[in-house]
């Protein structure tokens, strides 16, 4: 644990001991680099505390008050379930949130059950589950067992992310003409899609924030192509027939992992077809 987690852990556990005695939160979950120990001098305080009911702000501002804040900023949610905080203490940036556990709830529904998949909501999971319960373990994990990535859900995921175009069929064509800016956009939409389907094979709650840190999540990603977080960065290099090349093979390699575990999915590229081997450079239409 670097020394930078261990000073934002500490401040966290003091944070959440003052709000436990004011406020009565129910559970309290650090979240981000600081849960998962991957903090540096740059590093939030990220951390989530839910009630029963929404929290009385005379009751926050005395837990505020046990330390010296500076730059506060109260952030009232729209829905009126919660509310956010912003304020920094010993030069450590704290960002706060203090949800209503029936809106929390809905929220884990509304992924799980409706399969609504909105960046922010799979964000939101993503923390349950990498987040380092502070108080209220018994309900956090009551929510971890809600929230557990079902079959039904990794069928979306796949759906959602398979989404590919084909670069390799028309790069010498696209290559003569100005789409510099469109073939990044297309490697970057690919690098999340790629990660997508695989986080759902191994049950593992993914949004694009998951890339501000993207080796110690792709670490974690047992069934996955060899050699993941290298040919990723690969697909962004400057020869661009090398970087074509190896995102045609991670496409059709995240392709023959999906169809191992949904055999019954059918796996078409924009254009309607299959993908042909790594390699080939025949396009079904020009």
């Amino acid at each position: 644990m670097s020394d930078a987690t261990a000073r934002v852990r500490r401040l966290a556990r003091r944070l959440a001991d003052t709000y436990v005695a004011h406020s009565q939160p129910r559970a309290i979950l650090l979240v981000g680099s600081g849960a998962t120990g991957n903090a540096d001098g740059f590093s939030d305080l990220d951390m989530l505390l839910y009630y029963s009911e929404p929290p009385d702000e005379v009751r926050l501002a005395a837990a505020r008050d046990q330390f010296a804040v500076e730059r506060f900023r109260g952030i009232p949610w729209p829905d009126e379930t919660g509310c956010s905080e912003r304020y920094s203490i010993d030069g450590i940036q704290c960002q706060l949130g203090h949800a209503v556990i029936e809106g929390w709830e809905r929220e884990i529904a509304r992924v799980v059950d409706d399969l609504e998949l909105d960046r922010a909501l799979l964000k939101q999971l993503s923390g349950l589950f990498e987040g380092r319960p502070l108080h209220g373990e018994d309900l956090i994990a009551q929510w971890r067992l809600r929230a557990a990535y079902t079959e039904r859900l990794q069928r979306a995921m796949v759906e959602k992310h398979w989404n590919f175009f084909p670069w390799w069929y028309y790069e010498e064509k696209l290559r003569a003409r100005d789409a510099t800016v469109w073939r990044y956009d297309v490697l970057v939409q690919s690098a999340y899609d790629i990660v997508g389907l695989l986080a759902a094979l191994n049950r593992i709650y993914f949004s694009s924030f998951e890339f501000k840190r993207a080796d110690s999540f792709l670490s974690r990603l047992e069934v996955a192509p060899p050699n993941l977080p290298a040919r990723l960065d690969a697909l962004f290099d400057a020869d661009e027939p090398t970087s074509t090349l190896e995102l045609e093979r991670l496409v059709e390699e995240t392709r023959a992992l999906v169809a191992d575990r949904f055999p019954d999915i059918d796996l078409p590229l924009e254009w309607g077809g299959t993908p042909t081997p790594p390699g080939s450079r025949e396009a079904p239409w020009m």
